[in-house]
């Protein structure tokens, strides 16, 4: 996938609507000095990304100043988008969980939630490749 000079950067406002229109996006970290990512599914709530995570995952990251990017590609039409999210991580335990996000007794997970600091979109077009 390949950006054009022309692609235009999406404003705040566009760049939630879109994350909150997709589940599915990736936790960007370093693991061992190595960048690595993650495929999480996640909400997009009040200005936070909110994951569910297991609490051996994600305790890890309780502090820790995290990426995220989520997306979304129209194959046929050759074009998309792209949100990065970069933030502080908290990780709500599971008894954290239950009264922040939930009016019920018992929630199968822990969270992850990344402040939303800085918040960049781009339209992403895709450029013809030859393979030879």
């Amino acid at each position: 996938m390949t950006m054009t000079a022309q692609d235009p950067a999406f404003s705040l406002a566009d760049c939630i609507r879109l994350l909150r229109s997709v589940s599915v996006g990736r936790v960007v970290f370093t693991e061992n000095a190595l960048p690595a990512l993650r495929p999480v599914t996640f909400a997009a709530v009040a200005g936070e990304v909110v994951i569910p995570a297991d609490g051996a995952w994600s305790e890890r990251f309780d502090g820790e100043f995290l990426a995220f990017e989520a997306d979304g590609i129209d194959l046929s039409a050759r074009n998309g988008w792209s949100v990065v999210v970069m933030g502080r991580a908290t990780h709500l335990s599971f008894s954290e969980s239950v009264a922040r996000f939930h009016d019920r007794t018992t929630v199968p997970w822990c969270h992850l939630v990344i402040d939303m600091e800085q918040v960049t979109g781009r339209r992403v077009t895709l450029m013809a490749v030859d393979v030879e």
